[in-house]
């Protein structure tokens, strides 16, 4: 026994003795224990944190605590910062941001419903921090609004409750979205939320940071402390209840279950995963706001890749050997030779070193902590002289070929590129090229190696060399040759840049043009390290190269036997959707003439129907499983009744209800839709009802079954919608505005052109005047042409007008006018955000009578959602925008397509629900759709449907969101 108690012992010491102990590393928090941060406090607990070898101090934020000075003094090794964390760079102790979680900061104004925007805020008590007032993104909504701190009536210091606005104290109160706005929402009183984010700007916020030091030190770790946390919030979303039940009785009992859980579903809102990968950091934006702080105080020489932190980076910083490191300490340097024009793979320009090369040579050097220095030469030749006399220690881009092997080792390759042939652009398209080498003389660059190819391969004289790309070309141009040879790439670039309509691609040959690094032949460890380097290139940095630089069109003969079969096919297929389409033209005549005969009787049963669908949907935030006022009826006799619902009808006793039958409070118009589903229809549904004095008060009801005293009762739930209607009203007018703003920028683009020529015009006639050469008839024309351009500003000026009137009045119009209506408007910033609108009319003169001002506001704010999804998924392509006119059946089809890729399939059945956006928070505010759904199915009485489609399009294959708007025929 106490020789197993001795084994035992000796067993635990070993356990110990040998065990790795964990590094200690500490995080300041900038605010209390709360879901927040439950993805470090997840991390921390289920030991994620532990498996890297990390033991982490997570501190709670106190009175005391000041996060950026406690990182830049070493007290903490890593922070939780807000947007403002750049305003704090010191070139000293340079901070970089390692990681962002919330892609919109929750930190918003909340203020009294009739405060609508920060306009309003003047003479206003607010509650807020001094951080927040200077330095936060609500600082930034203040500027944009030249709102001054002497402005409010009254500053009163942040205690960070939701209180005193509550009770009223306060007009005012800045809080976040995921903490103060579970007890204001709580407290059920009317409230506006007023979010940086719905105007333009870039809001985000929980950011971890560090000093530079200390991510130099060990970038690896950096990493794998990223990767732990993101695993956390993984985790943490997965599992809320039981993170929220680990904080709430381990961390903090500040904020009850029922505060955290709305929490966590609120900051899952602000990190919107399903959307950006967890952790990731969007360097536009970064960019954006480190542009405005250099126009500020900050360094202006201050980049995105000083402050971000590049997880890829140093991922395969652990690839050289320490032979290769010993090597590359003593090297110091290592000099490059380029081709200096041979965009876009590389170019000098001005005297830097731009081009796909030098986006690898940046990774390269921020793996070998070696400067990587460009040795300028003005050729290609020139270039490799420099390697011969060991000048440079690399070639950044080289073909392998016999020759050069006697001079340069190379590596493997890193870039591959076909070669192809550029014509002038009346030559046909070359299918074999084989046929054209030897009989046609074609232009290749001095010493590349597609000519030593042509020459071994093909047994090619007919070559003529030039010195560059640009005489090459201009070669072609000019008929001194057939051809000019290059890769694919590099005259892509060229052609798309300067010889768009001269020149284009008519062949391609089988080869590959193969791009390794030249390294110079007396330097095995060199060649060795670029191997390396290249083998564990990140697949996903190069596609993003290439993403960035690399945009080519490739011209392609007609294939006329695939041709015919599609125009056969295309037959086939018309003959048989004529026969189909008489057949339901048939039926469409009989079932006419039925709809003709129940159209008069039905009118009113469709009128009360519409009422009863109201947009109940778009309301369920504000109504919670309780209603406010309650009737317990028997037999539509009122048996009992709450306070509410006394003070609802504008009684004062409960007694003066009791008794009375209930369908007495209806009214009128709408009491037969009401008994006919008051009791048998299980979902909520609008109705009118009369209080005792007669006024109509607009609710919703819902009605459920229960026993009462051994009797079948009905329990009524109803609350009054009088306040949200008006909300509905005032959320349409802000629909309004924001489509007017768009509209202006519109009409300030169609201005430029009738302007230029009114002022072209005049000066042109004011100079014939002095100088007396001039002709009446001459005099007529600079004047007709004048007036032209005059009715073209005045019927800009009209199409606004009658855009900006609030009347609501139907009017007959054809479905040709809608399309001048909408083409008018938007096919100015269309162009000039290289759109191409596709206008399909299949009805012409069709007419139908309904509210044209607010169905132009909703199918421009379509084309607008349409050219934001254009520029945000499909900069690189052909961009275009199908407006198709058809009718179907009773209705007139409006079909606004775009070729952008369509809506991501788990977000596309919200994308009509109020505040959501497919945009990034900066650039939406989810209001458009929401009030272009309203407008066609409530106000216009007509149908929306979104859906993503796959078409054609000129023999390619386009993918986009489809709106089709149904507008009834009368």
């Amino acid at each position: 026994m106490k020789i197993n108690k001795l084994l035992l012992i000796l067993l635990l010491f070993y356990s110990t003795l040998f065990s790795k102990e964990l590094e200690k590393i500490s995080l300041q928090l900038n605010w209390k224990y709360q879901f927040e941060f439950a993805g470090f406090i997840t991390a921390y607990e289920k030991g994620y944190y532990k498996d890297i070898g990390l033991d982490v101090d997570i501190r709670e934020f106190t009175k005391d605590t000041n996060v950026i000075d406690d990182v830049t003094n070493k007290k903490a090794d890593f922070g939780i910062f807000d947007l403002s964390l750049f305003e704090y760079y010191n070139d000293k102790k340079p901070l970089m941001l390692l990681a962002n979680y919330m892609k919109r900061s929750g930190l918003v104004f909340v203020t009294k419903q009739d405060i609508i925007t920060p306009y309003d805020f003047k003479n206003k008590v607010i509650m807020a921090s001094k951080n927040e007032l200077e330095k936060s993104i609500l600082s930034e909504l203040l500027k944009k609004f030249s709102i001054k701190k002497s402005d409010f009536k009254k500053i009163e210091p942040h205690h960070f409750s939701s209180e005193d606005f509550i009770n009223g104290k306060v007009d005012i109160i800045t809080a976040y979205l995921s903490n103060e706005l579970y007890e204001i929402k709580k407290s059920k009183i009317p409230y506006n939320i007023i979010d940086p984010s719905n105007y333009d700007l870039a809001t985000f916020s929980l950011n971890l940071f560090a000093l530079k030091s200390t991510v130099d030190k060990n970038p690896e770790e950096i990493r794998k402390f990223i990767d732990a946390t993101d695993k956390g919030w993984e985790y943490a979303f997965a599992h809320k209840k039981e993170v929220v039940d680990i904080i709430y009785n381990k961390y903090s009992k500040l904020k009850s279950k029922d505060a955290l859980l709305f929490e966590a579903n609120e900051v899952e809102k602000l990190m919107m995963p399903n959307i950006y990968a967890i952790g990731s950091i969007r360097n536009e934006f970064i960019g954006i706001i480190l542009k405005k702080l250099v126009n500020s105080n900050l360094n202006k020489n201050i980049t995105v890749k000083d402050i971000v932190f590049k997880r890829n980076y140093y991922k395969k910083s652990d690839i050289l050997s320490t032979k290769n490191r010993e090597y590359l300490q003593n090297k110091k340097k290592i000099n490059v030779c380029i081709d200096p024009n041979w965009m876009p793979l590389e170019k000098i320009q001005n005297g830097r070193y731009v081009g796909i090369s030098r986006e690898y040579m940046d990774y390269f050097q921020s793996i070998l902590h070696v400067p990587i220095t460009l040795v300028p030469t003005n050729s290609w030749s020139k270039s490799l002289e420099k390697l011969k006399e060991k000048k440079c220690d690399i070639l950044s881009l080289a073909m392998d070929t016999k020759d050069k092997e006697r001079y340069i080792n190379f590596t493997k390759p890193y870039i591959s590129s076909n070669f192809v042939i550029v014509t002038k652009s009346d030559q046909l398209f070359v299918p074999d090229v084989k046929k054209i080498i030897g009989k046609r003389k074609l232009a290749v660059v001095k010493n590349y190696a597609i000519t030593d190819i042509l020459k071994e391969k093909y047994n090619s004289n007919n070559i003529i060399e030039v010195n560059s790309i640009d005489e090459g070309l201009e070669k072609v141009l000019s008929g001194e040759v057939y051809g000019y040879i290059d890769c694919l790439s590099v005259v892509g670039y060229k052609i798309q840049k300067e010889y768009t309509s001269e020149l284009k691609i008519v062949g391609k040959f089988d080869e590959a043009l193969n791009l390794s690094i030249g390294v110079r032949k007396d330097d095995l460890e060199l060649l060795e390290i670029f191997n390396k380097l290249i083998e564990n290139f990140p697949e996903d940095k190069k596609q993003e190269i290439l993403n960035k630089w690399v945009n080519i069109k490739f011209d392609k003969g007609i294939d006329y036997s695939l041709l015919w079969k599609v125009i056969i096919g295309f037959l086939v297929i018309i003959l048989l959707l004529s026969y189909r389409q008489k057949e339901l033209i048939n039926k469409n005549k009989k079932i006419e003439e039925q709809k003709n005969r129940l159209r008069e009787s039905n009118n009113q049963f469709k009128r009360i129907q519409k009422e009863l669908k109201q947009t109940l949907k778009s309301f369920e935030m504000l109504i919670s499983s309780t209603m406010d006022s309650i009737f317990v009826i028997e037999k539509n006799i009122c048996i009992d009744i709450n306070e509410n619902a006394i003070a609802l009808l504008g009684y004062k006793e409960k007694k003066e209800l009791i008794g009375k039958n209930i369908l007495n409070y209806l009214e009128n118009s709408s009491r037969r839709e009401v008994i006919k589903n008051l009791y048998i229809k299980d979902e909520p549904f609008e109705i009118n009802i009369r209080d005792k004095d007669n006024n109509i008060i607009p609710s919703l009801i819902k009605v459920k079954t229960t026993t009462s005293e051994g009797k079948s009762v009905y329990v009524i739930s109803l609350i009054d919608l009088r306040e949200i209607k008006e909300k509905e009203m005032l959320f349409f007018k802000q629909s309004k505005m924001a489509a007017m703003g768009e509209m202006i920028g519109n009409i300030a683009h169609q201005w430029r052109q009738p302007l230029s020529v009114i002022s072209a015009v005049s000066t042109g006639l004011k100079l014939k005047l002095m100088v007396g050469k001039y002709d009446e008839e001459d005099i007529i024309s600079s004047l007709d042409s004048m007036n032209e351009s005059a009715q073209y500003l005045s019927q800009t000026i009209d199409d606004f007008r009658n855009f900006y009137k609030s009347d609501k009045e139907k009017t007959w119009v054809t479905s040709n006018f809608i399309i001048d209506k909408n083409k008018n408007l938007i096919i100015s910033t269309l162009k000039d955000n290289g759109i191409t609108l596709v206008v399909n009319n299949k009805c012409e003169n069709l007419e139908i009578d309904t509210y044209l001002n607010e169905l132009i506001q909703a199918t421009v704010n379509i084309f607008n959602n349409a050219k934001d999804a254009l520029n945000l998924n499909n900069q690189n392509k052909n961009k275009f925008i199908f407006f198709d006119v058809f009718q179907e059946d009773k209705y007139l089809v409006l079909s606004i397509k775009d070729n952008a890729g369509g809506i991501p399939k788990d977000i596309i059945d919200k994308v009509f629900e109020p505040y959501f956006t497919t945009k990034h928070k900066s650039n939406g505010t989810g209001i458009g759709l929401y009030m272009t759904h309203q407008i066609i199915e409530n106000h216009i009485n007509g149908k929306i449907e979104l859906r993503n489609e796959k078409y054609e399009w000129e023999n390619k294959t386009y993918k986009g969101a489809n709106f089709l708007i149904y507008l009834p025929i009368l």
